[in-house]
């Protein structure tokens, strides 16, 4: 259950690629908003959790479903360090365990089904209870500097000067200097789902104009045994899809 739930968090965090972080007139309190207008052909990411990877492709874009193409592979089949994701996905995805499309509502968020090009049949996405309406209005907020994770040893002084931890951004294989991301957490409300009362903490990229980047680059859930973790380790534009998919 807590993996099916995941996952589907994955898919929903990628579907909102606009999802969009928009500040509220205190700029310390974001919302999830229905932004997936912002969504665009061929912009793709590459995650990693759970000792696999995942890639993930906006496959196309209608009036009121959006596409997304969800590639995975096993860590331990994954291409060798320094080998593009992109050329990988564009020679079929070696060694891949899932290859799926899913059609997500632009209006809604919905996944609306779902089509397993692996073995070549449709099938209905489980749906949660409320987890979808209760994602898309999660209330998050700005961690406070205090509170957030730094580089180095700890100081003595009184105002702590070291920098604070950021994610890595990487390109179409690489690495971004020198963005700076805002940090930002929301508490699961209890409601005996396998979220329940997890702490959700997301680091967005303070510029978000420069880069592929109006998604996280690092999502982790608090409160589970350890932590789960969410990271990007490449992502990029004008993706084109080996396979044709059709309806």
């Amino acid at each position: 259950m807590l993996q099916r739930c995941f996952r589907i968090f994955l898919i929903i965090l990628l579907g909102y690629t606009a999802w969009a972080f928009t500040a509220s007139a205190e700029e310390n309190l974001v919302v999830f908003r229905e932004n997936l207008k912002k969504a665009v052909p061929g912009d793709y990411l590459v995650t990693a959790q759970n000792k696999s990877y995942t890639f993930l492709h906006i496959y196309s874009k209608g009036n009121d479903v959006l596409t997304l193409e969800e590639i995975t592979v096993p860590a331990r089949k994954a291409p060798h360090k320094n080998y593009s994701w992109k050329k990988w996905a564009e020679d079929g995805a070696p060694f891949h365990t899932s290859w799926n499309m899913y059609d997500i509502q632009l209006s809604t968020g919905e996944v609306l089904r779902a089509f397993s090009l692996t073995k070549n049949t449709w099938y209905e996405v489980p749906q949660s209870d409320h987890f979808f309406s209760t994602l898309l209005n999660l209330r998050f907020v700005r961690i406070p500097s205090n509170e957030r994770k730094r580089v180095g040893l700890p100081s003595l002084e009184i105002y702590d000067r070291r920098p604070f931890w950021q994610p890595k951004v990487i390109v179409d294989g690489k690495s971004i200097e020198g963005v700076n991301f805002g940090a930002w957490r929301a508490h699961w409300p209890k409601d005996n789902s396998d979220l329940s009362g997890k702490t959700i903490e997301v680091f967005v990229p303070e510029d978000n104009q420069q880069y592929p980047a109006y998604f996280p680059y690092w999502l982790q859930i608090n409160g589970m045994v350890g932590s789960a973790k969410i990271r990007i380790v490449d992502s990029g534009r004008n993706f084109v899809s080996p396979i044709t998919f059709e309806r």
